[in-house]
């Protein structure tokens, strides 16, 4: 995890970091007002704090798995929107901004190789976490039981994850490879 965090030879980005953290600040303040505090350790809105952390650093690896995250849970945001769920404004820093200053600070910092691993093997561990300090009740993260309504599709929570886990890995391939085709491509 230190690896992750390493800040090497990149300059570090601290307006980049401090515009991910007021994101965060203002959605978690939100929550917590709100009494959805749990709501926290979805990992879109895990993905915040550690992009400004990544910034501060000058750590791309840690810039790009918020980055892979937000590829594969703002698009299930949106679906969840469009069916129904409420709008939470504030989620907007998390799903709308966080992403641009993820895109500006890998800009700067570069892409790094298997960005998708790091973000499979993070997502895994947060699930991980999520499991150990979390509620069964709000199933963050899915981290307890199948989605409401997905029961049928299958046959356990295990399979349930697995797909979970290999859907967003399949998308963190591919935003990967479109992102080191792009870094290829800039000058």
């Amino acid at each position: 995890m230190s690896r992750v965090f390493a800040a090497g030879p990149r300059a570090p980005l601290p307006w980049h970091g401090a515009a991910a953290l007021a994101c965060w600040m203002i959605h978690g303040g939100n929550h917590v007002l709100r009494g959805t505090a749990h709501d926290l350790l979805w990992a879109c809105n895990v993905a915040v704090p550690v992009l400004a952390l990544g910034c501060f650093r000058g750590a791309r690896t840690a810039c790009a798995i918020p980055l892979l995250w937000l590829s594969f849970g703002t698009p299930i945001w949106l679906i969840d929107l469009a069916t129904g769920a409420g709008l939470i404004p504030t989620s907007l820093f998390v799903h709308v901004i966080a992403p641009l200053i993820g895109i500006a600070a890998v800009r700067r910092l570069g892409w790094p190789p298997r960005a998708w691993l790091s973000a499979t093997m993070a997502s895994a561990g947060l699930l991980l976490l999520t499991r150990l300090v979390g509620a069964p009740e709000p199933n963050v993260n899915l981290a307890f039981r199948i989605h409401d309504g997905w029961e049928r599709a299958f046959g356990s929570h295990a399979l349930f994850l697995a797909t979970l886990l290999g859907a967003s890995a399949v998308v963190f391939v591919a935003v990967d490879a479109g992102a080191r085709r792009l870094a290829r491509r800039r000058p």
